[in-house]
This record gives C-alpha cells, structure tokens and sequence, in this order.
C-alpha cells in the first residue's frame, strides 16, 4: 500500500491511500461531517470508483490530524485520526480503523485502547524501542487556552508477527529519498505476495518515522526487495533475513545490516515472531 499527502482546502485529513495490492490508488476523505468519509479508488482507465460503504468507512469521523502505519505487523497500512474542532465542546474520541487485508477496514478504536477524548492533531507512527513493531505518538489538546492536555504515547505490545525495517540512502535521489517506491516480496507458506510502500512521512500534521518499517505478517523468507529510486530507476536487493534493520544505498547491489538494540520502553514486552 502506497502513502502520500495531497492538499484540500481547509483543515482536512484527505490523503490519498491505496487499500489493495499493487499501485492502485485510493483517495480518503474523511472531513464530511454531514455525509461521513468518502473513499475512491482507480478502477482503470482513469476512472474512479466510489467504495466507502463497501470498505466499511461510510461513517462521520471529524478528523483534525490522520495518519497511517501498521499497527499489528500484517503488511496492510490501518488508519489513526486524530479528531475534533477549536470548540470546548466538540469531545469526540480519536478513531482507529485496522485494515483487513485491503478487503475493508474495521473499527478498533476501544478494542485497542485508543478512544481518547482530547483533540488529536500530530499522528506519527514508528519503532521508538526497536522491536520491530510501529508505536504511536500523538499530539493532542485543543487551540484555546485551558484546553491543552498532555501528549500520548501508545506502545505497541506486538502480535508476533516478522518485520524488516530499510533505511533508504540516495545518491543521484535526494539523501532521503523521499517518494521512492519499495516492494517487499516475500515467501509465506506456499504462495508469495509482495508488500508496497512508498518512502515519506505519512499524513496531515503528522511525520512518522523516515525509515520504512513493513511488517510481513507470517512471512517464512524475504525473497527480494525493489526499490523504484526517483532519478536512478529501479534497483532489486536479495539477501535479507528476517527481523532486520538494513541500509539500501542508491546505486549499490547489496544490503547492509545495521545493527539496533532493543529496549523496554514501557511495561509491555513484544512476543517472539512465530511461524503459527
């Protein structure tokens, strides 16, 4: 699935998303506080399809701040909206919705603990203990005085799923190398599928972290990694082991294992990966 920003007049968390396998893209709307969010997705021939109510998001989110990341490691992008407007009022828990294997997208906002009441505006996933799995920063609080409220920090516990993180290095490409495109091919059983990401920080407001975290969910092997780099083209890895952190350079044929060291961040400890 592919992440990118695209503007819209007014405070908004439009962006544009892919919710399948491949590059389709998809746009999410979700300020339409009298119609609920609108979803739209290429159907080919540069024709669009309206998909909300099939996808399970025809509902009112009033979201102020949105991004994306994957919460349980499955290699499907869920959504966090942070919610609500300036007014005192307006309390309306921050919404979370996981993705179903780009099939539709469930509501978990209690399930998982992420109902908060205070106004959400910076949404920003990543890695902060290195486990391998994407914790969630939030800022929140309202723009008058006496409505501020301590930032939150939501630790992953993890779902014992496998993980690669690639920090991408461009030469001919910026040095971050923002927009290049990535594809994870990887080895699940009997059959293979490949997981797509496109380098940048994420939604509104919010950056998430600049390295790409993918999880892989029950992968068994990484078979290749494809980098798509903005001026140098596309270039192909191998060599990869599972629950990793590499570097990929633009113009080099190998990957380089950089090595990290996980810490407790909180009073939550990830399970091991598991083959189950």
């Amino acid at each position: 699935m592919m992440v990118a920003s695209i503007s819209s007049p007014a405070p908004t968390a439009a962006s544009r998303r892919a919710c399948s396998k491949g590059w389709s893209r998809t746009i999410w709307d979700s300020r339409l506080p009298t119609r609920g969010s609108a979803c739209t997705k290429t159907s080919g021939g540069g024709r669009f399809e309206e998909v909300s109510q099939k996808v399970g998001i025809r509902r009112t989110v009033l979201p102020m701040g949105a991004n994306f990341g994957d919460l349980d490691g499955d290699g499907w992008l869920d959504a966090y909206f942070g919610t609500g407007q300036p007014d005192l009022a307006t309390l309306v828990p921050n919404r979370v919705f996981r993705n179903a294997e780009g099939r539709r997208f469930e509501d978990v906002t209690t399930s998982g603990g992420f109902g908060h009441l205070q106004k959400g505006h910076g949404i920003a996933f990543g890695d902060i203990d290195h486990d391998g799995d994407q914790d969630i920063f939030v800022t929140v609080g309202g723009a008058y005085e006496g409505d501020g409220y301590a930032n939150v920090l939501f630790e992953n516990p993890g779902h014992g799923h496998r993980w690669l993180t690639l920090r991408l290095s461009g030469t001919r490409s910026s040095r971050d190398a923002r927009h290049a495109r990535v594809g994870i091919e990887v080895e699940t059983g009997s059959e293979s599928r490949t997981i797509h990401r496109v380098l940048g920080t994420g939604g509104s407001f919010g950056a998430s972290s600049s390295q790409l975290e993918v999880g892989l969910g029950k992968a068994s092997k990484v078979i290749a990694v494809t980098v798509d780099w903005p001026v140098s083209g596309r270039s192909r890895y191998q060599g990869f082991s599972l629950d990793r952190v590499y570097r990929l350079e633009e113009g080099q044929t190998d990957p380089t294992e950089v090595p990290t060291v996980p810490f407790k961040l909180g009073g939550v400890t990830a399970p091991p990966p598991s083959d189950e």
